[in-house]
């Protein structure tokens, strides 16, 4: 029996065909060999201190660090599965996530839990986690243990992640993924049509591993050799542009938001562009034609634009010709086609319907085979690569006493890609304080989710079933309309 699709054959990988490239954070390298053999001793402590084994889930809250790296490798060899909790979600919504499903463990960041931003709100899960009995365990908490029994071998189908879709829809969906997803991904994203990664590569993973486990760039980059560079919390755009020159980065990942700020930033200080930069990969929200002409004129790089969701375990495609235009061309194993004007994938790591997976998104797909996102069909905002709800700010502007309806939608922005305005009907007899609004919303909600705009209109626009029309909304309110309140 040859090789087996788990992810004990991308250790292997790290020991025997590329034991040279390192693993960085935090101003440190790991050899990838020595990183393979810290994922062992990693495992071997979940299994005799906290019994993790097969079927069991092993929850993180940590930003891109070499702890949350090697967690995502070291509970899937006992046959668990890791969840990356989002810190960024308001934390009524992140201690949700953190029980679908049930955690055995859940393992904390400290520095997280310190975050000027999303701070409070992971206190605030943890607490309610902690009030009904998980165990919670600081990263720093999980002291090598020595080595025991040979650890088992996890099955390709046995679940190694849960992944989340938005619920913008209904309720969130939750998908369980296989070692055998994760490596066909793996082996898809390797690929020169889409991430193209060699072993020369320094790669710098900007995108949270919260996010389908960073784009899959972790995984990508053990099975190519690419070395791997973990920024941990510090996602300025001064410490991002330090370190595409300190670690000589020559591919980047990360939403269009953050190659706007690094492009701004360097612009500002008339800094020299990194020496090494040969390519950003971008994606999460559609590429703006203004951001790929300053990532090739101030940061001197190309830009691969790419499109995928959740169910496709991100990046399907890539468009590296005209990525402000086109979504590009779906990478090897994925296939698409486009009925009724609706975008179908399918493949062996495509989540969800086994057959073809209807995206929600109008699209068409030239003779070339290169795909072009037209519009959505839901409602969902996303601002800088993060998911914003519109439903769950609707529901707390009408729970204001001053406001009678409320309708919230996407404004196209260049930094953001998309950021969201409210449009409010007033209680009869009522003024809308815009103040008394933000203070109502920013109690429940992070900072990013605040509407940029607050607009009063007398009544709000309905279809012929009466409901809320939000393209008539679209078109009224994001080129022009009534003034803000």
């Amino acid at each position: 029996m040859g090789a087996r699709l788990t992810l004990d054959h991308l250790l292997w990988r790290m020991r025997y065909a590329h034991p040279d490239s390192e693993l960085v954070a935090a101003g440190t390298a790991q050899r990838f060999a020595e990183a393979a053999d810290s994922i062992e001793n990693l495992a071997h402590t979940l299994r005799s201190r906290w019994e993790i084994g097969g079927g069991d889930t092993v929850a993180v809250l940590a930003f891109n660090t070499i702890e949350h790296f090697r967690l995502l490798f070291a509970a899937p060899l006992l046959g668990a599965a890791v969840h990356s909790l989002n810190p960024r979600v308001p934390a009524d919504s992140l201690a949700a996530q953190a029980f679908r499903p049930y955690p055995r463990l859940v393992v904390v960041d400290e520095t997280v839990l310190e975050h000027r931003s999303v701070g409070a709100n992971a206190r605030a899960a943890v607490a309610e986690l902690e009030r009904a009995g998980v165990p919670i365990v600081p990263v720093r908490g999980l002291e090598p243990a020595v080595p025991g029994a040979e650890l088992p071998e996890p099955a390709e189908e046995s679940t190694a992640f849960w992944f989340h879709t938005s619920g913008t829809t209904g309720a969130p969906r939750s998908y369980p993924v296989s070692h055998r997803d994760v490596l066909l991904h793996a082996l898809s994203q390797a690929s020169a049509e889409a991430s193209g990664l060699r072993a020369a590569d320094r790669v710098l993973a900007l995108v949270p591993f919260c996010h389908v486990n960073g784009w899959g760039l972790p995984f990508t980059a053990t099975l190519s050799g690419a070395s791997l560079v973990l920024p941990g919390a510090d996602l300025t755009a001064s410490n991002i542009a330090e370190r595409l020159r300190r670690d000589r980065i020559t591919v980047a990942a990360a939403v269009p938001t953050v190659w706007f700020e690094v492009c701004r930033r360097l612009a500002e200080t008339g800094e020299a562009p990194p020496p090494a930069l040969r390519e950003v990969l971008t994606g999460g929200a559609a590429v703006s034609q203004q951001v790929v002409e300053q990532v090739r004129d101030v940061l001197g790089a190309g830009v691969a634009g790419a499109w995928g969701m959740t169910e496709t375990m991100a990046m399907s495609t890539y468009e590296r010709e005209q990525p402000g235009v086109h979504t590009g061309r779906f990478a090897p194993l994925v296939e698409a086609r486009v009925t009724a004007g609706r975008l179908e994938v399918r493949g062996p790591f495509v989540l969800g319907d086994p057959d073809w997976f209807d995206t929600g998104d109008a699209a068409t797909l030239d003779a070339q085979g290169r795909l072009t996102l037209l519009d959505r069909h839901k409602d969902l905002i996303k601002s800088g690569g993060e998911w914003i709800v519109s439903a769950r700010l609707e529901q707390r502007l009408c729970a204001h006493p001053t406001v009678a309806e409320a309708a919230v939608i996407a404004r196209p922005d260049p930094k953001w890609t998309e950021r969201p305005i409210a449009i409010l009907v007033p209680e009869r007899g009522h003024r809308i304080e815009v103040a008394q609004l933000r203070a109502h919303l920013a109690a429940c909600f992070p900072a990013f989710w605040l509407p940029e705009e607050f607009t009063v209109v007398d009544r709000l626009p309905r279809t012929p079933v009466g409901k809320l029309d939000k393209r008539a909304l679209r078109r009224t309110h994001t080129g022009g309309g009534s003034a803000p309140a």
